[in-house]
Formats: C-alpha cells, sequence, structure tokens
C-alpha cells in the first residue's frame, strides 16, 4: 500500500507539468501545483505521559508541504502531495542521569478533493485520503554513567482528512487548512494535526 500511493504522489507531481503543456487554461479543471507551510501539532500520550513526569517536551513544530493535483469540474479533485510534519522533542535529568529523545516524520499523500464553489473564485473544500508514512525515533541518553545512543525508524499507512478555504484569482491559488492525520503503530496513536497557508498555480 505505501509503495502505490507513494507511486501515485510522484506520478501526479511530474504528470501534472506534463497536463499543463498540452492544454489551455480553464478555470473549473486542469492540473495544479503548490507549497504551503504550517504548524503541526502531536498528540500522543507517550509524549503527555514524559510531560507528566517532568520531561521538558515540544510536541509543536513548522511544517511543510508540496502538492499536485488535477480538477476535474469545479466540485471534484484529485491531489497528491509531500508533507513535513517536523520533530518532536522529549528531554529531562535528573543529576547524573539524562535523556533526549527525538521524534521526526514525513510522508507521502494521495487524497480526493470535493469543493463548494461560493462566487468569485472563492470556494470551501473537503479532503478525505491516505498517507504513506515514515519515522525516525533518536534516543541520546547518560544513565549510570553510561552513554546510550539509539536510533529507530518505521513506516506504515494511515488515513487523513482535511477542511479548508480555496481563493483562485487569474491562475494563482491561496489556501489555509487544516488537516488531521490519524496514524497507528503497534497500538499506539499519534494524531497530528496540521495547520497551513498555501500557494499554486492552476495550469
Amino acid at each position: 500500500m505505501k509503495r502505490l500511493l507513494a507511486t501515485a504522489a510522484v506520478t501526479t507531481l511530474f504528470a501534472s507539468p506534463v497536463f499543463a503543456q498540452s492544454q489551455a487554461y480553464n478555470p473549473d479543471m486542469g492540473p495544479y501545483l503548490g507549497a504551503g507551510i504550517g504548524h503541526a501539532m502531536l498528540d500522543n500520550s507517550t509524549m503527555d505521559d514524559l510531560d507528566e513526569l517532568g520531561f521538558d517536551t515540544d510536541d509543536n513544530d513548522v511544517s511543510f508541504k508540496l502538492f499536485a493535483g488535477y480538477q476535474f469540474n469545479p466540485y471534484f479533485a484529485v491531489e497528491a502531495s509531500y508533507v513535513y510534519f517536523g520533530d518532536y522533542t522529549a528531554s529531562g535529568s535528573n543529576g547524573t542521569n539524562n535523556a533526549d529523545l527525538k521524534l521526526s516524520a514525513d510522508g507521502f499523500t494521495a487524497a480526493l478533493v470535493g469543493k463548494l464553489p461560493i462566487q468569485s473564485g472563492f470556494s470551501l473544500y473537503g479532503k478525505l485520503g491516505m498517507i504513506a508514512w515514515d519515522a525516525d525515533l533518536n534516543l541520546n541518553a547518560t544513565i549510570q554513567g553510561q552513554s546510550i545512543r539509539e536510533t529507530a525508524s518505521d513506516d506504515g499507512s494511515d488515513p487523513f482528512y482535511g477542511i479548508g478555504a480555496e481563493y483562485v484569482v487569474n491562475q494563482l491559488v491561496m489556501r489555509a487548512e487544516l488537516e488531521r492525520y490519524d496514524i497507528s503503530e503497534s497500538g499506539e496513536d499519534f494524531e497530528i494535526d496540521m495547520i497551513s497557508g498555501s500557494l499554486g498555480y492552476r495550469f
């Protein structure tokens, strides 16, 4: 599933310029490309437990995305993206013992987008799709004078959904959106909420 989603995302990203060369601009259909920057917030029980134990936790970070899609009509589009969620950290010390953890995550997405045109280029939309994600965990610790350094990586595929508002003037696309990524691994849930603003171009 992960390979299929990543292939679909990359294919859409690279196919859009080809589409753009072969058709004239139509405000109701055609390919588009864009990029956005945002703020990602992690909700995870382990991070909450570490916070209660006195660890200094940071479950927010700057995020960004690259996206490409194709709009079939004013109401429906398909979209692929690459999303980087940033780094989430936890650190603690009790004198001679200390530990620093860092979790980073990114992924490729494929989604269906339903749009509700309002007026004069302004529309509301919702999206539903899947993310093929990768996550890396790094631990640096000193326990009773002994240094410990460990890394672990994991990946998987999980659903995500979002809502947003879009304004198109000429061929410039401006977006504001909220997305939630429901990631589950080994019985543990990682919910990532991402608020972002994006600029794109319709071909």
